[in-house]
């Protein structure tokens, strides 16, 4: 029996995650559907306010749901007859935390000074964001009884109802608060359609203990602090850039940062994927741990180089889908945070292997003083690049690329001993000498189509890659999977 249950335990792993990349990448065209038809539509500044509106209430929300997305799937999971309390408690959390973070948002943007109009925004993205809840709350509750299909169709669903229902609004003429509108009522319908579903799922009735919702706050705390850490740089930078820069450079800024969110994706796909591995390693195989982080590292450089590389040389490919007339000076922001793809694409698999070797509060530690170094720096490279280029936002990416550097450099030093390793340099070469190709390529034909040159630098990228035997090594590298 326990053959049995250690042959489908990797399986039922494998599977979910499949499940949930699947419904990610078919999902996330539709989010960049509605962003890119919303941007033309409502133009930089309505998308700069509709920018920091989604940025303040996500990071509300982060205080509401007070981590236990994490907690709450994992005591459903270890007691499914216990859901009906355990989502009822964490929905009773989430019903009285609401109105208090609520006010106290408001009125930090009113002592920022944010006008009525701004609020209004905010209070419609707040609308929604309180239904959405409801459904994560949910769909924990799913992932709890390891119902990953049930949590990739209902975010597939999600997306493309809010794509159907928010595109012709806009379409049709709609203005910013025809489209929050829009998309609280259909966050509102999935939330009541998966209520609805509980029971015939086999959820017990929803109900309230005192003692579950201190559980859930208690289990739930470490979770908040980490997710805070990680949310306050993009809401330092936010609120900043919409004091100290015109409201078009806040717009500019957020369609490069859409367009980063979508560079990055791969890099996201690759953690969640790595995460339960090294886990499952650490403490019971040293060496394959180490092997495994480095491998990671090793496709992550492969994959980073181009994607950054393509944001620095060919900019216009993703600006081009904003609108270049209306967002054109986002230019140059993507190229300024082409430093930060590339980072990131290293930062993500070392948070992961630090993470997973249990060296999260030291990671977490270097995160935070990287935020700190981040608030210091904006002040002053906000106003300068405002009043010499006319576009502040410059001046958020500097600080942001900056920041990144310094989570290399601390994430290398915290890493364990035996991940780095002599073929990691070899393979850094041959990633090197792509890159130098494939600059190359871009600038011998800038005269030329960046759609047309794009495909072909990357060609050149990887025919190095190739040559230099790097596809190879990384084919040959042993997978570490529980048979």
């Amino acid at each position: 029996m326990s053959d049995t249950a250690g042959g489908i335990a990797p399986r039922l792993v494998i599977r979910n995650a499949a499940l949930l990349l699947a419904a990610q990448v078919l999902a996330t065209p539709l989010s960049a559907l509605v962003n890119v038809i919303a941007a033309r539509r409502l133009g930089p500044d309505d998308y700069g306010r509709l920018y920091l509106a989604m940025t303040f209430a996500s990071f509300a929300f982060l205080w509401v749901e007070w981590g236990q997305n994490g907690p709450l799937s994992a005591m459903i999971a270890k007691n499914r007859g216990q859901a009906g309390e355990l989502l009822g408690s964490a929905l009773a959390w989430r019903a009285g935390a609401l109105p208090v973070v609520v006010l106290v948002l408001f009125a930090a943007c009113r002592m920022l000074g944010y006008d009525t109009r701004f609020l209004a925004i905010l209070a419609l993205v707040l609308l929604g964001s309180a239904a959405a809840t409801i459904s994560s709350a949910c769909l924990d509750v799913f992932r709890g009884h390891e119902r990953a299909d049930l949590t990739a169709a209902s975010y597939l669903a999600w997306q493309a109802l809010t794509a159907l229902v928010v595109v012709p609004v806009l379409l049709l003429g709609g203005g910013l608060d025809a489209m929050l509108i829009a998309q609280a009522a259909c966050a509102a319908l999935g939330a009541l359609v998966l209520l609805r579903c509980l029971a015939p799922f086999g959820v017990p009735r929803v109900s309230v203990r005192t003692p579950i919702v201190g559980a859930l706050v208690s289990a739930g705390t470490s979770f908040l602090a980490l997710n805070l850490i990680l949310a306050l740089q993009t809401n330092i930078d936010a609120v900043f850039l919409s004091k100290l820069a015109s409201a078009d450079a806040v717009g500019w800024n957020a369609a490069a940062r859409k367009v980063t969110g979508l560079l990055i994706f791969p890099a996201t796909a690759l953690i969640g994927a790595l995460y339960p591995t090294l886990c499952r390693l650490q403490g019971r195989d040293g060496n394959a741990f180490a092997n495994t982080a480095c491998n990671a590292l090793r496709v992550a450089i492969m994959a980073g180089v181009p994607v950054a590389l393509g944001c620095a040389l060919f900019p216009e490919i993703g600006i081009a889908l904003f609108g270049a007339p209306a967002y054109g000076p986002a230019l140059d922001n993507l190229r300024i945070l082409a430093l930060y793809v590339l980072l990131v694409y290293f930062t993500m698999p070392l948070g992961t292997t630090l993470t997973a070797a249990g060296r999260q509060r030291a990671w977490a530690a270097a995160q935070f003083a990287c935020v700190a170094v981040s608030a210091a720096c904006d002040p002053w490279l906000i106003p300068w690049f405002q009043q010499r280029t006319g576009n502040g936002g410059l001046g958020v990416c500097v600080s942001t690329a900056g920041s990144e550097v310094l989570m290399v450099a601390a994430g290398v030093w915290l890493l364990p001993r035996g991940v780095l390793d002599r073929s990691l340099v070899r393979d850094l070469a041959s990633v090197t000498l792509g890159g130098a190709a494939m600059t190359a390529i871009a600038l011998a034909c800038s005269t030329v189509s960046p759609w047309a040159v794009a495909p072909l630098s990357v060609i050149g990228y990887g025919a190095c890659l190739w040559a230099g035997g790097t596809f190879k090594r990384v084919s040959r590298y042993p997978r570490y999977v529980e048979a």
